[in-house]
């Protein structure tokens, strides 16, 4: 935990997948955390790095995984954010609520992170930066379309109220949300266990490895 707070984004969805079972946890639990210890061992050479860049911007990831939870159904959430090209911000977790589909879960999400987004925004003006290029981009075109069309349909209905705040942000510019392919989302380290190619790819870009 201390490691995914600090300085290892790439391990956020391992840690906070077993963190839900440390209240009673069984051997089968213990044994996945001992398959876990090797990889930040053999992997101390990887760190998260911040390197100058002369063009400052905030540029944020959401994503989801739809049903991940194979016990409860509830979808997990993640973003991850880079101000100048450098990881600042990061976090994955379990919605509140059982999505119905994965535009919802992705929506969600997306809402979740804009939050995070404004907080940001507000605390790089209070450094003296009045304004920078900034957006929110996820992997889900229908998630992005509900942000721009807060239209009440069957699709989205159904969705809490307080996840609808992200279309207000939109219309009054507040915040940009553009979609970007599966393999551009920076999120998606966060939100499940992929194949190593593609896990080793997004962990580079994360901790600004070259």
């Amino acid at each position: 935990m201390y490691l995914v707070i600090g300085t290892r984004p790439d391990s956020a969805f391992t840690v906070s997948l077993l963190s839900q079972y440390s209240s009673q946890p069984t051997t089968i639990h213990m044994g996945a955390a001992k398959r876990v210890l090797p990889y930040p061992k053999g992997t101390r050479d990887k760190f998260l790095t911040y390197t100058k860049c002369s063009a400052l911007s905030l540029a944020g990831f959401a994503d989801a995984d739809f049903a991940n939870d194979k016990d409860d159904r509830i979808s997990i959430s993640s973003h991850i954010f880079q101000l100048a090209i450098n990881t600042i911000s990061w976090g994955s977790r379990k919605q509140k609520c059982v999505s119905t589909s994965t535009i919802e879960a992705v929506y969600i999400s997306t809402s979740l992170a804009a939050k995070q987004q404004l907080w940001l925004q507000y605390a790089v003006k209070e450094l003296g930066f009045t304004s920078i290029p900034s957006a929110l981009s996820t992997d889900g075109e229908g998630a992005v379309d509900l942000t721009q069309n807060p239209r009440i349909s069957n699709r989205s209905k159904h969705i809490h109220i307080a996840y609808h705040h992200i279309c207000d942000l939109v219309e009054t510019g507040k915040l940009v949300v553009l979609h970007v392919p599966d393999s551009d989302n920076l999120g998606d380290i966060c939100t499940k266990a992929m194949p190593g190619p593609i896990f080793f790819v997004l962990r580079d870009s994360v901790l600004g490895v070259k």
